[in-house]
């Protein structure tokens, strides 16, 4: 069988899982703000242990994005030294910026997770 192989086709798919990456990401931050409007200690932690695991899915999804765009990257670039023409529109050096971008939220992401979870085990440790 034969596949299409669109890199433009690809590259629209890793902007839709960014895209999905930088939502779940919000949706984590505001429900931790939101879980301080509750009355019950309890459902504090629990809303707060949701959005952290909710952060933790969004890292995950994210670096399989990074992983799966590097090999892509690395396969262009294979049939562009065997002598197949790319489109003129892959500039490689630039999707490699978006790679780099993308990291970069992800170093983000993660401090962002260490800050949030060493703020949970601080207030379940010491209170």
């Amino acid at each position: 069988m034969k596949y299409a192989n669109n890199p433009q086709t690809f590259m629209n798919g890793f902007y839709s899982s960014s895209r999905n990456v930088f939502l779940t990401v919000s949706i984590a931050i505001a429900m931790y703000g939101f879980a301080g409007s509750f009355k019950l200690g309890v459902s504090v932690d629990m809303i707060k242990d949701i959005s952290l695991l909710i952060l933790i899915f969004s890292f995950m999804l994210g670096l399989n994005n990074i992983h799966i765009f590097y090999n892509y990257i690395k396969a262009l670039e294979k049939e562009k030294y065997n002598g197949e023409i790319l489109p003129i529109y892959v500039n490689l050096k630039l999707w490699k910026r978006y790679l780099y971008i993308k990291i970069y939220f992800m170093i983000l992401l993660s401090l962002l997770m260490i800050a949030s979870s060493r703020r949970l085990l601080n207030r379940r440790v010491f209170n």
